[in-house]
């Protein structure tokens, strides 16, 4: 049997599996030959990928807004830059 291979993993997919195995790990009970779930895995892995990619537009939000707030720095050298520097 041909299986589809998958596609290669994004990094919404990345952030969205660590928020997944953090939710299954705070919602599994661990019993003497049982495992519950307080929520189902098909509904904490919606909520995993939703979360992502919110996270992953505030950081970009949050790196863009960053970069508009950076100091420009002058990049023109002036005749004492290069004195300071034979000194």
């Amino acid at each position: 049997m041909a299986t589809t291979p998958l596609p290669p993993p994004t990094p919404v997919h990345d952030v969205a599996v660590r928020i997944y195995v953090e939710l299954v790990a705070r919602n599994a009970t661990i019993a003497e030959g049982s495992v519950k779930m307080a929520a189902s895995a098909a509904n904490l892995a919606s909520l995993s990928l939703k979360l992502a990619e919110a996270f992953m537009h505030a950081e970009a939000d949050a790196i863009a807004a960053a970069a508009a707030n950076a100091p420009v720095r002058s990049t023109k050298l002036e005749d004492s830059d290069v004195a300071s520097w034979l000194k």
